[in-house]
C-alpha cells in the first residue's frame, strides 16, 4: 500500500482562537483563512490533513456543549474532505477548557468522564468526517511539560507523584475513548513522543532505562488502538553538562522493535529556515520512511505557528504565514515533498545524516518572537 502523505496543526498554535486554558494565541489565524490554507494543502498534494477540534471550543462551560462551534467544526471537516483529504483529528492537543481545573485537572477522575463525554459528543456529531481520531496528543510529554517542566498549567515543576497520577488517568481516558470512538465506527490512536536516547555513560544509561520503560507502558495501550501513531525528531544523549539533542532519522527504524500494529508518522520535522539543510532533512527521512514502510508520514508543521514555551521564532513549516498581514507563502521544501517522500530521487541515498551537522536547541524564548 502506497504511504500517505501529510502535514499537521494543531488549534492552539495555529487557528487563532482557543478559549482555553491558555493564553490565545494568534498562531497563523486558521480559522480565518482555512479555505485558502486547504486550498495549498491539496496543491502540495497531501493525503492526510492532521487538524483538531478544541474541546474548550467546543465546551466553553462545563456541561454545556457550544452548537456554533459543533457546526463550524462539521463545516471545516467536510472543507477538508471536500478537497479529497482525510482528516487526521487530535481530540486533546495539550489544552483544556478552564473549568477542568476546578475539578484538580487530569489528576480527577470527573475530569476524565468529562472528557469521555465530550469524546462521544464528537463522535457522534463529527465521526462521520474523521479518518482516525488521535484521542490525546503525546501524553507523555503533555505530563511531562504539565507537572514536570510547569510549562503547561497547572504549572507544577517536578510533581513526580502527580505526573504519574495524571499519566494514569490519561491512559484510563484513553481507553474510555477508543470505545467509545469505535461504537461509531471511528479508528482512534493516540500520538506517542519518541525521543531515542543514545549514550553509555552512567546517565545516558539511566535515560534510557526510564525511556524503555515508558515505551513499554505505551507500547501496551497501543495494542488496544487501530494504529501505532509517533511523533519523532531527535536522539538525546548527555554530554556532561546536561540533555542535548540530535537529529539522527535512521534512529526511528528502531520504532519496529516495540511499536505494535499498523505504524502511522504522525509527525516529523526540523525547526530550520535552511532550504539546502531543510532537504537534506527530508531526504534522509525519505529513505528511512521507504525503509519503515508506515501507512502514513505527516510533516510538522502545515504552517508556521506557535511553538510550546518557544515564541515564533522556531520554523519548521512548509508554508510560511507573515504573522502582520497573514499572507501565506509555499516554501520551496513544500514545492518538492510529496514528490521527494514517495520517490526519493537519485542522490538522497547518499545524503548521510553527519551531512546534516544540526544540533536541536530548546532555548526559551519570549512569546513574541
Amino acid at each position: 500500500m502506497t504511504m500517505l502523505v501529510g502535514a499537521a496543526i494543531s488549534p492552539y498554535q495555529h487557528f487563532g482562537l482557543c478559549n482555553c486554558d491558555m493564553p490565545d494565541e494568534p498562531g497563523a489565524m486558521h480559522l480565518a483563512h482555512y479555505g485558502r490554507d486547504l486550498d495549498i494543502a491539496r496543491q502540495v498534494g497531501l493525503d492526510v490533513f492532521r487538524t483538531g477540534v478544541e474541546w474548550a471550543l467546543v465546551e466553553p462551560r462545563e456541561g454545556q456543549y457550544s452548537r456554533k462551534w459543533l457546526e463550524f467544526f462539521r463545516g471545516y471537516l467536510e472543507a477538508v474532505r471536500g478537497r479529497g483529504m482525510r482528516p487526521w483529528v487530535a481530540l486533546h492537543h495539550f489544552t483544556n477548557p478552564r473549568w477542568v481545573w476546578r475539578h484538580g485537572g487530569w489528576l480527577s477522575g470527573h475530569v476524565v468522564r468529562r472528557f469521555l463525554a465530550y469524546v462521544e459528543l464528537v463522535a457522534r456529531e463529527l465521526g462521520d468526517l474523521i479518518d482516525v481520531a488521535i484521542a490525546f496528543n503525546e501524553p507523555n510529554v503533555y505530563v511531562m511539560l504539565s507537572y514536570v517542566r510547569g510549562v503547561l498549567p497547572p504549572h507544577a515543576f517536578m510533581a513526580l507523584r502527580l505526573a504519574r497520577a495524571a499519566e494514569r488517568n490519561i491512559a484510563e481516558a484513553l481507553l474510555g475513548a477508543r470505545d467509545v470512538l469505535r461504537s461509531y465506527g471511528v479508528r482512534c490512536t493516540f500520538t506517542y513522543s519518541y525521543a531515542a536516547v543514545e549514550g553509555r555513560d552512567p546517565v545516558s544509561l539511566a535515560l534510557r532505562a526510564l525511556a524503555a520503560l515508558q515505551r513499554a507502558e505505551y507500547a501496551r495501550l497501543f495494542r488496544e488502538m487501530d494504529l501505532t501513531a509517533v511523533n519523532f525528531y531527535v536522539v538525546s544523549y548527555f554530554d556532561g553538562y546536561g540533555i542535548r539533542h540530535k537529529l539522527k532519522p535512521r534512529a526511528l527504524l528502531a520504532a519496529r522493535r516495540w511499536a505494535p500494529g499498523p505504524l502511522a508518522v504522525t509527525e516529523f520535522g526540523i525547526p530550520a529556515r535552511s532550504e539546502p539543510l531543510r532537504y537534506r532533512y527530508l531526504c534522509t527521512m525519505a529513505m528511512v520512511l521507504a525503509e519503515l514502510g508506515p501507512v502514513a508520514a505527516v510533516w510538522w508543521s502545515f504552517l508556521h505557528g506557535y511553538e510550546w514555551g518557544l515564541g515564533y521564532r522556531p520554523f519548521f513549516a512548509l508554508v510560511d504565514v507573515d504573522r502582520e498581514t497573514w499572507e501565506r507563502r509555499l516554501t520551496p521544501l513544500a514545492l518538492r515533498f510529496r514528490e521527494t517522500l514517495l520517490s526519493p530521487p537519485a542522490g538522497c541515498e547518499e545524503i548521510s545524516e553527519m551531512d546534516m551537522g544540526y544540533e536541536w536547541r530548546y532555548a526559551p524564548l519570549p512569546a513574541s518572537q
